[in-house]
């Protein structure tokens, strides 16, 4: 028996044999080529990528019947491979290096991955799976590469490869398609969004384990604690079939109470809201029972086009999400990206640390007319139902100022030109500095609202990138100097009467609900879709009380290690249902 650690992209249990699909890269070797010969390689890529589109599109017409976002990704992926930067700086190789189109091609991409590898955004890096799938597509189709289909297989097993592309999702049938687990891939990985679309548990990132693993071993597929378990032994198949079976009454239980309010015992109510970045997914979150948007992310407007979205572009598109929510709120967040590869159309200026460079309400505010934009769209979008604007970002009252004299001029030009919007639209401000939360009292001057973005937030009081993983062990959401700050955020704000919000990682982790109310007023947690109904759930079995009190000695605690273990403890002495991994999916019989 052996045991495998990934990511863990879509929950559930899956045991099953394994078929080992075929993904792996092709080795491209550089190849001389004439000078003579020079157009008739470029042609060969140009028609190369033109395949890839056309493999693109097929699949987009088979995609109808499947999740909203797939035909967005696939849009995407299309738009990667028109990219003017990827396909002019191949070319230039190809003339420069006299090299064949395929390594011309590895070239470049190797290029781009070092680009994403020096951005400290977990959504964006994960793209960089997106763009090496792409490529080797590319390069596929230039050598003639066949690799068998993932709709020759006609029995239930569970997928076992090195990635999966999105001519391979979308063909699976859920049927046969029993669990998958990826050597590649990450949270934000399109293999996650339609494994859990189609309700099928999946680990990615597992690194280089395929070599360990042969078609017809029975695996384990653990996509709650993001494990693989291959050829387990009797004991362990039989806590995983009964876990299997309780995780799945587990589910169906939380989604029978999704009408529920969220509400302590003693009266206290959150509203729970969802995080989104696509028209399509505002259409689905009323099933989990979200009572509007808590953070809409723009991002993907912009890095789903060829050129920057105009005024009427961003305005159509909030309105679309605004009217799917009615009569629920919907915050929108203004550009949260940095000047990367992505965006060089905005800025050309390379970065050695994106984190700490030009991003977020900086970039916007060197860009005005990008901000004038989004802000006009967004205003215009308040006439069809309750929208908020959040900047991201921010570390300064300064930075709010110049934001919102920006927003009265995009209020005052739309005026001049008759157009309507309402005027009073709640601004906000993100907490995800350690500056901004030192001087929150002020922002919240400024300000009708406030949205901690927990994941920066934590990742800059603690000097620690969680995506680089010589110290993701270090990053550490409850170490004392992120609780302290948290508590005094909260007092700031309850104190001055303005609203808080959580939208980051931790605001949907149900391990970490009963500390956030503990430590103080908390209106609002926004958070994944899926992660809603866990959230209730433990809300609804709490008081007030009872939480601060455990916050209170959590606080009384040194090390990260000492509030871990005491957090975990007692959540899972208080909600055994929820959180014993031995007892809850296991052994426990509820």
């Amino acid at each position: 028996m052996r045991v495998y650690s990934g990511i863990a992209v879509s929950s559930g249990v899956a045991i099953g044999k394994a078929y080992l699909l075929d993904r792996s890269k092709v080795c491209v070797l550089k190849r001389s080529i004439p000078e003579s010969e020079i157009e008739e390689e470029i042609k060969r890529l140009r028609d190369a990528i033109e395949k890839s589109k056309a493999q693109m599109q097929e699949t987009k017409q088979r995609a109808s019947s499947m999740a909203d976002k797939y035909a967005i990704i696939l849009d995407t992926y299309t738009l990667l491979l028109e990219d003017e930067i990827l396909v002019n700086e191949t070319i230039e190789t190809i003339k420069r290096e006299h090299s064949n189109a395929e390594w011309a091609l590895t070239v470049t991409l190797e290029k781009f991955t070092n680009l994403f590898n020096n951005i400290n955004d977990d959504y964006l890096k994960g793209k960089k799976d997106d763009l090496d799938l792409v490529v080797h597509g590319v390069i596929k189709n230039l050598i003639g590469h066949y690799q068998e289909s993932i709709a020759d297989i006609d029995e239930p097993v569970i997928i076992i490869t090195h990635e999966l592309s999105p001519s391979d999702t979308i063909v699976m049938s859920k049927s046969y398609i029993l669990g998958m687990a990826t050597e590649v891939g990450g949270k934000t990985s399109h293999v996650g969004i339609f494994a859990s679309a189609l309700g099928i548990p999946a680990v990615v990132g597992l690194g280089d384990f395929n070599q360990f693993v042969n078609s017809g071993d029975t695996v384990i597929i653990d996509g709650i604690q993001g494990e693989v378990i291959v050829q387990p032994d009797e004991e362990r198949l039989r806590h995983y079939r009964k876990k299997q079976q309780n995780y799945q009454r587990y589910e169906k239980t939380l989604l029978e109470d999704i009408g529920l309010t969220a509400e302590t015992l003693d009266g206290e109510t959150v509203q729970l809201m969802a995080n989104i970045e696509t028209i399509q997914e505002a259409r689905s979150v009323r099933k989990y029972g979200a009572k509007g948007i808590g953070l809409y992310r723009t991002e993907f407007l912009y890095l789903a086009a060829n050129t920057l979205p105009t005024e009427d572009d961003l305005y159509s598109n909030f309105k679309k999400v605004v009217q799917a929510l009615e009569p629920y709120p919907v915050v929108i967040r203004t550009l949260d990206i940095g000047a990367d590869k992505q965006l060089r159309r905005i800025s050309d200026i390379p970065e050695d640390n994106p984190a700490l460079g030009l991003r977020g309400i900086r970039l916007s505010l060197a860009q005005p007319d990008l901000l004038m934009n989004q802000l006009k769209g967004i205003l215009r979008a308040s006439l069809y139902g309750k929208i908020k604007i959040l900047y991201p970002m921010v570390s300064s009252v300064e930075e709010v100022v110049e934001a919102t004299r920006y927003l009265e001029q995009a209020k005052e030009e739309l005026r001049k030109a008759q157009i309507p919007f309402q005027d009073d639209i709640p601004v906000g401000a993100m907490i995800e500095t350690p500056s901004a939360a030192l001087i929150v009292d002020r922002i919240l001057e400024e300000v009708d609202y406030i949205s901690i973005g927990t994941n920066d937030l934590i990742q800059y009081i603690l000097a620690v990138d969680r995506i680089n993983e010589n110290v993701a062990h270090l990053y550490q959401p409850f170490h004392l100097s992120v609780l302290r700050i948290l508590k005094e955020v909260f007092a700031q704000a309850e104190s001055m009467g303005k609203p808080v919000s959580i939208c980051g990682e931790l605001g949907g982790d149900p391990m970490a609900t009963f500390l956030l109310l503990g430590l103080g007023k908390v209106d609002e947690l926004s958070m994944e879709p899926h992660s809603i109904p866990k959230v209730k759930n433990i809300l609804r079995k709490m008081t007030l009380k009872e939480a601060r009190a455990l916050a209170d000695h959590a606080l009384s605690l040194s090390t990260s290690e000492e509030i871990n273990r005491f957090i975990n403890n007692e959540m899972r002495n208080r909600f055994p249902s929820d959180f014993d991994r031995d007892l809850a999916f296991g052994e426990k019989k509820r």
